[in-house]
């Protein structure tokens, strides 16, 4: 059964992380993507290559797309785009909002060929205000965001970004994702296409639920952190004194840790998650210790409560070190409190629960050969999705679509002789 996609086609303007990530989402779900890259290939594919034109990055984020590379510079790439936009549905892009202008593959210009098309344009910062130029990558929003300094991980001094991955980059390219089909729901309806603005420092804040203020109870307290804040900075104290100061005014969080944490076992580590009283109860229990703050009369900010919860902590940790993973995965599943092992990402390709559920998929690239990687992240039951085939090699299909929008052989050859393709 084709995809719920099926019949769209994407024009990708997109390189690293977001863009690329949201447009294989929706090659997933059937769209024809067109992936418009470098003439050298786009940057993710150049980082950490493993054969030329080829890395790990690029193909984990371009699964099922067809690769046209293209000098958007050159006179006659103008009307190759403009042949491609006719017959598309949908263009994505990212980069610095002045750019597309330059190249002639803004939302003005490109409406002018298809009123019709639904142009997703994503930047850093947002289209407007002082920072809208300015280039940004996932390491420079977290830490605009305060995604940094909500993390709480120090090291030397300094806070470190979110490493395991790109948090904002891929939350958008969700968004990316989202948008998209929500645009093409709507122009059903209306009949008509749209831009759409997504940008990387508008998910950074939306995934952080304590990004708002209730004007008559939190406003005045956290003026007095700006200015404190301000004060500390001018007297150029090191940051952990800010970080203390935004610690003291979110409150401690150590009598919830016990019950939301790590815990070295014999022979590994595992994660429990209790985000309810009962939960934690159970926990408790299991583990074997007694928490006095279950009592209904225990202040929980006192400073008698923080003592408890940093010693309570610490037997805590003593007692889960003494027995085995599989020990204590079995008690806590048992008395029906969340847990997993930690496990490397290595492992989880052929881990049971992942194949139970089909999250791995097997594509065949035409110069790496056969690939295992994660699968299309949902599942629907009448319009499957599908990884149609692995990320292209640079250029892959470049013949294929030229002859596809109405250019003779003959036309294709002067273009790859004169550079505007390759």
């Amino acid at each position: 059964m084709p995809g719920p996609l099926d019949g769209i086609r994407i024009v990708e303007f997109t390189q690293i992380i977001a863009a690329p990530f949201g447009g294989m989402l929706l090659a997933d779900m059937g769209a024809e993507v067109i992936k418009i890259e470098p003439l050298e290939g786009e940057p993710w594919r150049l980082h950490s290559q493993f054969i030329p034109k080829e890395s790990r990055t690029y193909m984990g984020l371009n699964r099922g797309k067809r690769s046209l590379p293209l000098d958007l510079k050159a006179p006659p790439s103008k009307e190759i785009v403009n042949r491609l936009i006719k017959i598309s549905d949908v263009v994505i892009i990212n980069a610095r909002p002045d750019v597309p202008e330059k190249l002639g593959i803004d939302y003005d210009t490109l409406r002018t060929a298809n009123p019709q098309i639904i142009y997703c344009d994503n930047t850093a910062f947002g289209r407007n205000g002082p920072d809208k130029n300015r280039p940004g990558y996932d390491i420079v929003v977290q830490a605009i965001s305060g995604l940094l300094a909500a993390d709480n991980k120090i090291v030397d001094g300094v806070p470190q970004q979110v490493s395991a991955t790109a948090v904002a980059d891929y939350a958008t390219g969700i968004a990316i994702a989202w948008s998209i089909c929500a645009a093409l729901f709507a122009r059903e309806r209306k009949g008509v296409g749209q831009r759409i603005d997504t940008s990387l420092l508008s998910t950074a804040l939306s995934m952080q639920g304590s990004f708002f203020e209730l004007d008559q109870y939190t406003k005045d307290t956290r003026l007095e952190f700006l200015e404190t804040i301000e004060s500390l900075r001018t007297a150029q104290v090191p940051y952990q004194t800010l970080l203390d100061q935004q610690i003291e005014l979110a409150g401690s969080m150590a009598g919830f840790k016990i019950y939301y944490n790590t815990y070295e076992t014999l022979d590994g580590v595992i994660a429990v998650g209790c985000l309810s009283e009962t939960l934690r109860k159970k926990a408790a229990d299991t583990i074997g210790i007694t928490d006095p703050r279950f009592d209904d009369n225990y202040d929980p900010n006192s400073t008698e409560s923080i003592s408890t919860a940093e010693s309570l902590l610490s037997e805590a940790k003593t007692i889960i070190s003494n027995k085995s993973t599989a020990f204590w995965i079995e008690q806590f599943d048992a008395a029906g409190v969340p847990v997993g092992p930690v496990k490397f990402i290595q492992e989880l390709i052929d881990d049971e629960q992942v194949i139970a559920n089909d999250m791995v998929v097997e594509v065949n690239h035409s110069k790496a050969g056969k690939v295992r990687m994660a699968g299309p992240m949902i599942k629907m039951s009448e319009t499957p999705l599908e990884a149609k085939s692995a990320s292209p090699a640079l250029g892959e299909h470049t013949e294929e679509i030229l002859l596809e929008i109405g250019y003779s052989q003959e036309n294709i050859d002067q273009f790859y002789s004169n550079d505007v393709v390759r």
